[in-house]
């Protein structure tokens, strides 16, 4: 489920491009939640406390300008796909440096958020080998294939990647949906292995290999016949 912000100063606007928008994406098949708001700090509040994947943001607002979020996005390196919508098309040239993903001109939203739509949902799918994780106030963006198991520990989960341990607040349920149908397999209440990595499997641990470094895990009994099968799907894609 992607999730998308959008932020104008005029609620009768920002009602607007809200409908239009998720009519779009609906019919792009894009699934998304929505984050709405007039305020542009409360916009700003948001993206320093959650994860989003697309944004529409006018340019000309009150307290934060549409280009001092882009510039906080920049800062801090997020990935957020940044549509600026404006009715003041002298202002496009000078948000180029922030580096939008797109315009849309109100005056023109019918006619140019379809063809902008099509671009969002591939690049969407382009970024799906993605891992986005909240940690505190930071957000925190792992390539999948950087993963190499993850481990759970009492309410906290730790992903260990080839160069690094994260250590976040999470469930292994909520995990292991998150990362459905992407190479992952639950061998084990307590651990969720990267396939790419598997070695030898035994009937009570598999072994992970990458780089040299090797690792074994337990494969819990209730989960080795589900374990064998998806081990089976995985080598024949």
């Amino acid at each position: 489920m992607y999730q998308i912000a959008i932020c104008d100063d005029e609620s009768r606007i920002l009602n607007d491009i809200y409908t239009k928008v998720r009519t779009c994406f609906e019919e792009q098949e894009i699934q998304a939640e929505y984050f709405c708001t007039e305020d542009s700090k409360v916009m700003m509040e948001y993206l320093r406390t959650k994860p989003v994947d697309v944004l529409f943001l006018d340019i000309d607002m009150p307290y934060f300008s549409g280009m001092d979020i882009a510039a906080y996005l920049n800062e801090n390196k997020l990935q957020t796909i940044l549509v600026f919508v404006t009715s003041q098309e002298a202002l496009v040239y000078k948000t180029f440096a922030y580096r939008p993903f797109g315009f849309i001109r109100k005056t023109y939203m019918d006619e140019e958020l379809d063809e902008l739509a099509e671009r969002i949902k591939k690049e969407l799918n382009d970024r799906k080998q993605d891992l986005i994780i909240s940690k505190g106030q930071e957000v925190i963006r792992i390539l999948i294939q950087d993963i190499f198991y993850i481990e759970a520990e009492g309410n906290y989960l730790n992903i260990y990647t080839l160069n690094d341990t994260i250590r976040i607040r999470e469930t292994m349920t909520n995990m292991e949906n998150e990362l459905g149908g992407k190479g992952f397999i639950r061998c084990h209440k307590g651990y969720l292995i990267n396939a790419e990595y598997m070695g030898k499997l035994r009937s009570t641990e598999i072994d992970l290999q990458c780089d040299g470094v090797s690792k074994s895990v337990p494969v819990g009994r209730s989960y080795e016949k589900e374990v064998r099968r998806k081990i089976m799907e995985f080598i024949r894609t």
